[in-house]
């Protein structure tokens, strides 16, 4: 997760830099609207809007890892290298745009589910058993920022480059999840053992880039289209300890738990509830 968002800050870190003032008589020639000649003049969007958006999504569980019945005393930790997949995103929000190169808006963000398959990662010697079946579901409620450096600067372009941060909380909804140990000797060592869900609140986090354009012509009621790319942080999930029917007694020390993060690539429509 580091890794991404430190690659993230710098793209955003070279974005924030276009807006370095090399000199006044250069900044007026910068912000000019004559300088987005083949994009024109916006609408005014000062004041309240709405925005639905959706997305592709690359996702990863981190650091994911159980501790087992005999924790801490006969089994050690457990670490799994669970799978990556691709999936949606959607979000419906309501916000406000200062027109002086900030917005904020409050959104609700949904996440399709996502398979639980991985094999065991460490420690060694094995084997120990992987996990081979739930789902992890995602909802979360964002305070998002935007940050337009081009029109904080006095440009009306149609055109505008946008930064993109957000904070909130996010509901994971794991699924009954199983764990597999082929090797395993009989009894409470049964070879799948399958445990109730669980959901759990967590803090939520996100960081990105982007460019919007106005669809419409100036003067008619502006429609927005944005693009962007947006990494999410979805904190921590984890399954139930709650062992099913058939699936013998004893309760892990602490249930599958991980990480989700999604780096997506998201289109949206913003619509200026004020017409000027």
């Amino acid at each position: 997760m580091k890794a991404t968002l430190t690659k993230a800050a710098l793209v955003l870190a070279v974005i924030a830099g276009v807006t370095v003032e090399p000199g006044r008589a250069m900044a007026q020639d910068a912000i000019s609207p004559t300088s987005f000649p083949s994009f024109g003049v916006a609408s005014v969007t000062y004041g309240p809007y709405l925005r639905i958006e959706g997305g592709y999504a690359s996702r990863s569980l981190h650091d994911a890892y159980w501790l087992p019945p005999g924790y801490p005393g006969k089994d050690p930790r457990v670490n799994f290298d669970l799978d990556d997949d691709k999936g949606a995103i959607w979000g419906v929000a309501a916000g406000y745009d200062w027109l002086n190169g900030f917005r904020a808006d409050v959104e609700l963000l949904g996440r399709s589910g996502m398979d639980l398959n991985g094999v065991w990662a460490s420690p060694g010697p094995g084997p120990h058993a992987d996990i081979t079946g739930g789902t992890v579901r995602t909802t979360a409620l964002m305070a998002n920022l935007y940050y337009a450096p081009l029109e904080q600067r006095g440009s009306h372009s149609r055109f505008q480059p946008f930064l993109f941060s957000g904070l909130g909380l996010a509901n994971n909804k794991v699924s009954t999840w199983t764990r597999t140990n082929p090797d395993a000797e009989g009894g409470e060592e049964r070879t799948d053992r399958s445990f109730e869900g669980d959901s759990n609140l967590t803090i939520a986090a996100a960081i990105g880039f982007g460019a919007s354009i106005q669809l419409t012509k100036p003067g008619q009621h502006p429609v927005i289209l944005e693009a962007a790319y947006k990494y999410y942080y979805f904190g921590t999930a984890h399954g139930g300890a709650t062992p099913l029917p058939g699936s013998g007694t004893s309760e892990p020390y602490k249930p599958l738990t991980f990480k989700p993060n999604d780096q997506v690539v998201t289109l949206s429509l913003r619509i200026p509830l004020k017409r000027y």
